[in-house]
């Protein structure tokens, strides 16, 4: 399994509401068309506990068969129209995606 978690921050000009609303009704339908995608979770920060100031607005967990599904999944016009929507509620200069090994404890 080959999983990116990506750490979202929304545009400045969005308030928290339109932010999930725009990613609930409008974008994650979108990603949910990208070829070779098996699991997707979008979680909303629905609490800060720390204060922190840099602390995103959601973590979006992507999950596929290989880096090759993956790049391949980037490539398609699903993959294309979904990195092209981002801007629209996102700050994609802080918005960043990781790599991850997800191990399980329970």
């Amino acid at each position: 399994m080959f999983k990116v978690m990506f750490f979202l921050y929304r545009r400045g000009d969005l308030r928290a509401e339109e932010f999930q609303r725009y990613s609930r009704d409008v974008h994650m339908p979108l990603v949910r068309r990208v070829p070779g995608l098996e699991r997707y979770v979008v979680n909303h920060v629905v609490a800060n506990p720390t204060g922190a100031e840099n602390a995103c607005d959601a973590v979006a967990e992507l999950s596929f068969a290989s880096a090759e599904a993956f790049q391949a999944a980037l490539g398609s016009s699903e993959g294309q129209a979904a990195l092209a929507d981002q801007a629209n509620y996102l700050d994609t200069s802080r918005s960043h995606a990781l790599v991850v090994d997800e191990l399980h404890g329970l």
